[in-house]
């Protein structure tokens, strides 16, 4: 066997390993979730690194006594499926479920992990998992496969509840994240059917280290498309979703296109500043969140001080209801924050039209709307102040 082949397959995933780590620890935010996130890394990181000195051992490079050879082994066996139970607590808390708050649950999820400690020091006397014959060789017990089995436990598990949990969500952002969470599972298990065929082959560490990869960076891309300031989808995922919406649109209801922009904006900016023209921002895009309580429609800031939103409704009465909702929302949050001026949303909304062929067109047609509701108020408001004068 050529163990320094190995060697360099679980060094070069032990480096992925080490700068995704490094990227976290410098981005480090200190949520529960994180944290759990970066323990699944760290023990993947140990597991490599066990089956570099396992190679170096069996390569005869690394002169160890047979009880490291062991203790290497277990802590393998050990670190890969406390990685599998810290995966399972991230996924959980990321999907905001309620079983990882459970005390009796999270105990029952530490089983698999207490099962294969007990294992490994019972195959010290009788080779359960594994043993290291006289020669200081490697062997799998007759067991091993119970390894194997609570390790893809962990991950069929998680896959399995984020991939439901994703076809349940109404929120766009978070059913692409759950998809994202459920992917995970397909690296390791895909590439580890060739380890459990050929063990000498280190195929896991291979589709570990891509899975981890795989789901940083697109869960990274998931942020790039979240608006900094307030918080809501800005305008890349804004078009991604609607280019999917357009194409899938459903007869059940229409695909309401809400495009609200905030009035007399550029006075709150001039007269009180730009620091509070962001908090007007940022009040408004919290006063969509709160109107959009079923977590069903699409948010997001489309530039400046426009908002746009996309929902899927009846008809135009649930549209103006809506609209209500918003206004009250905001209403109540700047009475809340004791605001000095006024801070109102105008809307212009419109339903897809299948003669609408390109996302601009829909888009336009909302805006359209929205500057004939603006010039409407502007008109009343000129009204109003004539007849004030009179």
């Amino acid at each position: 066997m050529d163990y320094i082949w190995i060697v360099e397959i679980n060094s070069f995933c032990l480096l992925l390993l080490g700068i995704l780590l490094y990227s976290l620890c410098k981005n480090y935010d200190r949520q529960t979730k994180q944290r759990y996130y970066m323990k699944a890394i760290i023990s993947g990181m140990i597991a490599f690194f066990c089956e570099i000195i396992w190679a170096l051992i069996e390569a005869k490079a690394l002169p160890l006594p047979r009880t490291a050879n062991f203790c290497t082994n277990g802590i393998y066996d050990i670190s890969s499926i406390l990685m599998g139970y810290y995966w399972l607590c991230y996924v959980e808390i990321a999907l905001n479920s309620d079983s990882i708050k459970n005390k009796w649950l999270k105990t029952l999820a530490k089983m698999p992990v207490i099962i294969i400690a007990v294992s490994v020091v019972v195959s010290y006397f009788n080779g359960f998992l594994f043993y290291v014959d006289e020669n200081n060789v490697y062997h799998r017990g007759r067991f091993i496969v119970l390894h194997i089995v609570l390790c893809q436990f962990y991950t069929v598990i998680t896959t399995i509840h984020a991939f439901i949990k994703s076809l349940k969500c109404g929120s766009y952002m978070k059913s692409v994240e759950y998809k994202i969470l459920a992917m995970f599972l397909l690296f390791p298990l895909s590439i580890g059917l060739i380890q459990i065929a050929v063990p000498n082959i280190p195929s896991i560490s291979v589709g570990v280290t891509l899975a981890f990869v795989f789901v940083y960076i697109d869960l990274q891309n998931l942020l790039i498309s979240v608006d900094t300031l307030s918080g809501l989808n800005n305008r890349n995922q804004l078009l991604r979703y609607l280019s999917s919406r357009m194409k899938t649109d459903s007869d059940k209801s229409k695909l309401y296109l809400f495009m609200l922009d905030v009035n007399k904006f550029k006075k709150i900016n001039d007269t009180y500043g730009h620091v509070e023209g962001d908090a007007a921002l940022i009040r408004c895009a919290n006063a969509l969140k709160l109107a959009n309580n079923n977590g069903k429609n699409f948010i997001g800031r489309y530039g400046g001080d426009e908002f746009i939103v996309i929902a899927d409704l009846n008809g135009d009465e649930e549209a103006e209801k809506f609209c209500g909702k918003v206004a009250d929302a905001l209403s109540e949050i700047c009475k809340k924050d004791q605001v000095p001026y006024d801070l109102s949303f105008s809307f212009g909304y419109v339903t897809y039209d299948k003669q609408m062929k390109t996302i601009q067109a829909f888009i336009a047609a909302a805006d359209q709307k929205l500057y004939e509701a603006k010039k409407r108020r502007d008109e009343a408001a000129a009204k109003a102040a004539e007849a004030a004068r009179s």
